[in-house]
């Protein structure tokens, strides 16, 4: 990849369709976060290191954890904007953040994500800055140092349930898999949202949501989910298979003016 590329934040803009709200005609979590990894696929791919290439070198970048901190909802038919970029590393972490705006360009959330770039036919993490064999993950950091971070605080394990109670199982589907053979990371979200009563969610939004993927499920594996009340606007959500946690999930919600 080529320095001579300007650092500039990749822009790509989001229609909210029918099939991507609830029903009250807001945008859910989940889409959203399609939105974030959707963007960051293609701004890769930009950048040279999208699937074309990692199919080709047996390399995939692996989401591990990510947070999202939203002002409000997003009705049907808004169109929003997803800015991001790469913004440095934390030991074998790969760090990528986004800015999310409004039709009328203001700023209405912020979020950072964590990846892993795993060779595939090794099984094992490649450090960001030691990549001697993809130079333009090591290109792109140091393409981006300079832009400042949107999400300043640095993401961590979320706290274990302190007691486990199924509240609801899932059989994982053909539909749920991705190119690499595991569930897709937004799977994991709607699941971790399947806990929330739905007579909450109708005066309630979420606001903020923070995941750590802690190991892979793949197709028929049956995986329950555990939640735990923190206060009347935090939960935890804990989704395990086989007796392993899979991942765990922290989400903040906001009561809406009546």
């Amino acid at each position: 990849m080529s320095t001579d590329i300007p650092a500039e934040k990749y822009t790509e803009n989001f229609k909210i369709h029918t099939y991507e709200v609830d029903l009250f005609n807001r945008l859910t979590i989940q889409s959203l976060c399609q939105f974030l990894q959707e963007a960051a696929s293609n701004h890769a791919g930009q950048l040279g290191l999208g699937v074309e290439y990692l199919l080709k070198n047996k390399k995939t970048w692996v989401l591990s954890r990510l947070a999202v901190e939203m002002e409000g909802s997003i009705p049907l038919g808004e169109t929003i904007t997803i800015k991001t970029w790469p913004a440095g590393n934390k030991d074998f972490f790969f760090i990528r953040d986004f800015e999310i705006e409004n039709s009328e360009g203001l700023r209405i959330g912020i979020a950072t994500s964590y990846w892993i770039f795993l060779d595939t036919a090794k099984r094992r993490p490649i450090h960001p800055l030691r990549s001697t064999d993809d130079s333009g993950v090591i290109t792109s950091l140091q393409l981006y140092k300079d832009i400042p971070r949107s999400f300043t605080r640095q993401l961590g394990r979320i706290p274990q349930l302190t007691h486990k109670t199924v509240s609801k199982s899932f059989t994982v589907r053909y539909s749920d898999l991705d190119l690499n053979n595991h569930v897709n990371n937004i799977i994991y979200i709607a699941w971790a949202m399947e806990g929330i009563a739905p007579e909450y969610k109708e005066d309630h939004i979420p606001v903020s949501l923070e995941i750590n993927f802690l190991s892979e499920v793949t197709y028929g594996d049956t995986v329950d989910l555990s939640l735990e009340v923190v206060s009347e606007s935090e939960y935890i959500h804990s989704i395990s298979s086989a007796n392993s946690e899979v991942c765990r999930v922290k989400t903040g919600w906001e009561r809406l003016n009546p």
